[in-house]
């Protein structure tokens, strides 16, 4: 057994000890999109092989308890955007060990509501099929067909430009919402 002592010397000597701080990141507000004045409610994680003990955004902690120690967290946090300027947020990440990780993340002020453009309307019968794009300078979120009291969403990919075609009756409506929560109306012939 005497031979083992070697052995278990080296392997003690290879361990590393973490000296690596934590990743910590946002998932939303998505694109970095934030309306001037609006309160948002904005997601994150943070990720640690040895756990993950604190994270605090502008100096606040905003772990919840059940979560501290975990190697892959989550959290989230309410964002008062003002009305006008830039805003910025601090996120700070603490591992098992002490290692701190911090990151600043400038989120855009975004008051500009999507645009709604029709290319070209179809008329068959009862029914129109519009061709068309919507943009928006932060990104779109979500597109929906207004008919009558009934919300249809359409099934389209989010980007900056959104190419959609639909198929209604006279008098329906597109409405549009951007990454910052803004909203777009557009009538249909």
């Amino acid at each position: 057994m005497w031979w083992l002592w070697p052995l278990v010397l080296f392997l003690a000597a290879c361990a590393r000890p973490d000296a690596l701080p934590p990743q910590v990141g946002l998932t939303e507000p998505q694109g970095g999109g934030v309306a001037p004045g609006k309160s948002v409610l904005a997601q994150g994680y943070a990720f640690d092989p040895s756990g993950v003990v604190s994270v605090r955004v502008n100096g606040q902690e905003v772990l919840p308890q059940g979560e501290r120690g975990k190697r892959l967290v989550h959290f989230r946090f309410r964002l008062q955007a003002p009305s006008s300027g830039q805003v910025e947020v601090r996120l700070e990440a603490e591992d098992a060990r002490g290692n701190r990780a911090e990151r600043r993340l400038p989120l855009t002020l975004d008051a500009t509501p999507p645009k709604i453009r029709v290319d070209r309307v179809e008329r068959e019968g009862g029914l129109l099929r519009a061709y068309g794009v919507v943009e928006d300078n932060v990104g779109v979120e979500r597109v929906s067909l207004r008919e009558g009291g009934r919300w249809v969403p359409l099934s389209l990919p989010k980007g900056t430009s959104v190419a959609f075609v639909v198929e209604t009756r006279p008098g329906a409506s597109l409405v549009a919402v951007d990454a910052a929560g803004n909203r777009a109306v557009r009538s249909l012939p």
